[in-house]
């Protein structure tokens, strides 16, 4: 069995809890709330990069061009548009962090009664405030490179649906596909 971890590293997202999310930095909106590729968290006087890009990888036996959802530590002028000629826009935030929901995804697949991959990958992280909440999801298309954002509340009652891995696979495969909630405080 083929085993694949590409969760985000939780002590990363501990580190964060009680600072200022001063603001995020992405591609404007164009027709929905999602942008490609990368987004800037400006977390105190630290920056981040949240990317979504696609990279060749083995996908459940065949090696695929997929959306890599993975999350470091860089420096601010690392955050900048795959795309020529276009501004990013600066979102303020201004809001301690008091705690980070992080979604982690199980996917499996077995063939002939045998489990042949157990892959786990971070779907979506959730910062909570004090009155208010902001998402950011790894698009459910395997080679989408698109990165969901959504603010409100309730937030993880509008993720995508994990159900949507079950579709498509040929006859001899049974995929199955849970979800972990993580909440960091």
């Amino acid at each position: 069995m083929k085993r694949i971890d590409m969760r985000f590293d939780q002590n990363t997202l501990k580190k964060w809890i009680g600072k200022n999310f001063v603001k995020y930095k992405c591609d404007p909106f164009a027709y929905t709330n999602s942008v490609t590729a990368i987004v800037g968290i400006f977390i105190d006087d630290e920056v981040y990069k949240l990317t979504n890009i696609q990279t060749v990888v083995d996908y459940f036996g065949v090696n695929d061009d997929c959306g890599v959802f993975t999350l470091e530590q860089t420096e601010s002028n690392e955050i900048k548009s795959l795309f020529d000629n276009v501004e990013q826009v600066e979102t303020p935030v201004s809001e301690i962090i008091q705690r980070i929901t992080v979604i982690n995804e199980n996917q499996q697949i077995y063939k002939n009664q045998e489990q042949t991959y157990d892959v786990w990958l971070t779907r979506c992280i959730i910062f909570h405030f004090s009155d208010r909440e902001i998402s950011f999801e790894k698009d459910n298309v395997p080679f989408s490179e698109e990165i969901i954002i959504r603010r409100g509340y309730e937030l993880k009652n509008q993720l995508s649906d994990e159900k949507d891995f079950l579709e498509g696979w040929d006859d001899e495969i049974i995929p199955q596909c849970s979800r972990e909630y993580i909440v960091i405080e």
